[in-house]
This record gives C-alpha cells, structure tokens and sequence, in this order.
C-alpha cells in the first residue's frame, strides 16, 4: 500500500481548493487542510500564523504545499516561507511545494498539471527533497 501523502491548499475560495479532493479518489494523495480568504469566520482565514498553526497541528504531517493561482506574489512568497520555516522545524522530509502562479498550463486544466507533479514526486520513484 502507498503511503498516504497529505496536501495543504492555499486558495482564495475554499470550494475550489476542496473540488481538487475528487481529483484525489484512488490516489494516495489526500486534501489534509485548506487556507483560503474568504470563508467567515475572519479570524480564521489565511494569515501566515494562522497557516503555521495549521501546519504544525496535522499528524501526519503534510508533505505537499499548494498555491493557487489567483494568490498574490507577495501571499505567494509569505506562505511559501512559512512552509518552509515549517519543513525545517518538524524535520519533514520528500516535501513538495506547488506553486499555481504563472502561466496556465497549455491545456488549461490545472488538476491534471497538480496530479502530473504529485506523480512526478511521489509515484514516479523520485524520492529526493
């Protein structure tokens, strides 16, 4: 059985980072916890504390970390830091770091490309960090 690979999504609208869990049926891919910044209540939307207190309460702790596209550059690079403050801390290791930003993919479908780079980590015998 493959080890189950847990994912945390940063996304403006929670219902499309939620949608991206079908995509994982029969995988061993799981949505872990999602970030977003429009779901009340406020207090708990994305801020960076808020993303590290997420983090660092999953068990197992997650190895991918996933943001959208329409997040800023500068939420971008904020969260990312954060993920990465994250790793060192826990020691985790084999992470992943999904960046949506740029370009879309040529076919548009930015499941496929998610899936594409989860496989090419976590199924595809690509175990380095």
């Amino acid at each position: 059985m493959e080890k189950t690979v847990g994912v945390v999504g940063l996304g403006v609208y929670r219902h499309v980072a939620a949608s991206t869990d079908t995509t994982f049926e029969n995988t061993p891919y799981r949505m872990a916890a999602i970030v977003d910044l429009s779901n009340p209540p406020e207090a708990f939307r994305y801020t960076p504390h808020n993303l590290g207190v997420v983090l660092h309460c999953l068990q197992p702790r997650p190895l991918v970390f996933v943001t959208g596209a329409a997040i800023s550059h500068e939420m971008t690079n904020e969260s990312i830091r954060v993920w990465e403050e994250f790793v060192k801390a826990t020691g985790t290791e084999k992470t992943l770091v999904i960046n949506l930003q740029g370009d879309p993919p040529a076919d548009g479908n930015w499941r496929a490309e998610i899936m594409r780079r989860l496989d090419e980590k976590y199924r595809n015998n690509n175990t380095s960090n």
